[in-house]
């Protein structure tokens, strides 16, 4: 059995994972988790972000916000870009909307945010959106963007009951005629390419965290699972899935390759001030696999998980390589400079 050994301060983990055909493969990751301040210097916090092994939910486990995905996750073909908490206006101080931004490098994803806000309906006017209320902050949930259900729950929808891109928002009315003496919730959170406008018009999903891997985005590469994968691949995955499926985030919030040390992520109309711009650390952790006598063979990590949480206020990397299972591998050895002892950049 092959031992994994930290040569780092930082949390790390191992573990086996089985791919196309079976294939078995190392997965191996570790966790850096930075302060920021509101210049975007970066520092060691006293104490390091465990591992979250397992979905963390705001409610119930598939029918509310994906806080945390597991980081038990096998391989990503690229970077997830997440930010969690609550957003807040640039001014400081509370506004009915506002417009923000998250950028990757030169990859810009922008959003509006609004104070709550409800569609009211009258004899004069029919269904007709209220003025935003000013609010001093947003939380970044699924729940505050477009969408949700009609009726029963979700594993008893029926077509047309539910909005499959975001079925815990809010606004989704489908071919139901709703009661035109109750006011109906109004999205929070909007796409930039998704005002909302008309009552009963769907539009595209506002958000900037992550998506459970049933949600469209993410399920349209899970691959066949029909009664031939049943018969004869099943527990393995299926031979036509694609690796994003494992990526978290929403497609605008993957960066085009891996994000490497000197890569901006920038936050404009997030937080109070001026935009963030975080710096990605010059932290470059790699394994040592040692295998039987002299032989060693040495793997760079790859940057494939960046969470920005707005209400602590830090940065957590997660870094990650797999190689395929081989029995004379050993020891594989993960080292990791601290970054206190790096040049500052």
């Amino acid at each position: 059995m092959t031992t994994v050994v930290s040569q780092s301060l930082y949390p790390t983990q191992g573990f086996e994972h089985r791919f196309y055909h079976g294939n078995r493969y190392h997965c191996v990751s570790a966790k850096v988790t930075l302060d920021w301040d509101e210049h975007g210097r970066l520092s060691s916090p006293r104490r390091q972000r465990d591992w979250v092994r397992n979905d963390a939910w705001y409610g119930e486990q598939d029918r509310s916000t994906l806080l945390i995905p597991s980081e038990l996750n096998p391989f990503k073909p690229t970077t997830d870009v997440l930010v969690t908490g609550t957003v807040q206006p640039p001014e400081g101080r509370p506004a009915r909307e506002w417009v923000g931004a998250l950028c990757i490098g030169e990859q810009i994803k922008r959003l509006r945010f609004f104070g709550s806000r409800q569609w009211q309906h009258s004899a004069l006017r029919g269904w007709h959106l209220s003025e935003a209320v000013p609010a001093a902050g947003v939380a970044l949930l699924l729940e505050n963007a477009y969408g949700g259900t009609v009726g029963a729950p979700r594993e008893h929808y029926e077509e047309g009951a539910y909005f499959a891109p975001n079925p815990f928002g809010c606004g989704y009315v489908g071919r139901s005629r709703p009661d035109t003496s109750q006011p109906v919730r109004a999205a929070q959170i909007e796409a930039w390419d998704g005002p909302i406008t008309q009552f009963g018009a769907d539009v595209a999903v506002g958000a900037l965290g992550a998506v459970p891997g049933f949600f469209p985005s993410r399920s349209r590469y899970m691959g066949t699972l029909d009664a031939q994968w049943q018969a004869s691949i099943k527990p393995n995955i299926p031979l036509d899935m694609d690796m994003r499926y494992w990526n978290t985030a929403l497609p605008d919030q993957q960066s085009a390759e891996y994000l490497r040390p000197g890569d901006t992520v920038t936050l404009v109309g997030l937080l109070p001030g001026e935009p963030l711009r975080l710096k990605i650390p010059p932290i470059d952790p790699a394994l040592l696999c040692e295998y039987g006598g002299d032989q060693r063979r040495a793997l760079a990590m790859n940057l494939d998980t960046v969470t920005i949480d707005l209400d602590k206020r830090c940065l957590s990397l997660r870094y990650h390589q797999i190689l395929p299972f081989d029995e004379r591998i050993a020891r594989i050895n993960i080292h990791c400079a601290p970054y206190a002892a790096l040049a500052e950049h």
